[in-house]
């Protein structure tokens, strides 16, 4: 099935909710022994899990295990069942790995982007 652009869109929205609480829980697990590093670790090891697994199930569970993260939270897991049924509805895990595949860096583009926005909103509803 060829992914028509509204698909590929949602798909990537959904691939960054899923990355944004990987490193959330990878941040809250490992601190301060952390710094910038942590963005190339993410990356790194999306890129490894998009190669080497069959289905988004499969790459999460891969992450999840390169990373060494415990147990996701509601919101992890919530994110991590949207893109698996969005995923498994459309019958698109292929075209969802290559999608992530070529456009890794974009994709890591918009989990930082994202992760900034809601660290200044929530910095400014610190100061509100």
């Amino acid at each position: 099935m060829a992914l028509d652009e509204k698909d590929k869109e949602r798909l990537r929205t959904l691939t960054v909710e899923v990355m944004i609480e990987l490193r959330s829980l990878y941040l809250r697990t490992y601190g301060s022994t952390v710094t910038l590093s942590h963005w190339e670790q993410l990356q790194n090891r999306m890129r490894s899990a998009t190669r080497t697994t069959t289905g988004p199930e499969e790459w999460v569970t891969d992450l999840c295990r390169s990373l060494r993260l415990p147990a996701q939270g509601s919101l992890g897991s919530s994110a991590t069942v949207d893109l698996v049924a969005r995923i498994r509805e459309r019958g698109c895990a292929d075209e969802w790995l290559d999608l992530i595949d070529r456009e890794w860096g974009y994709v890591m583009a918009l989990v930082r982007m994202t992760a900034e926005q809601r660290k200044a909103a929530k910095a400014a509803e610190g100061t509100a």
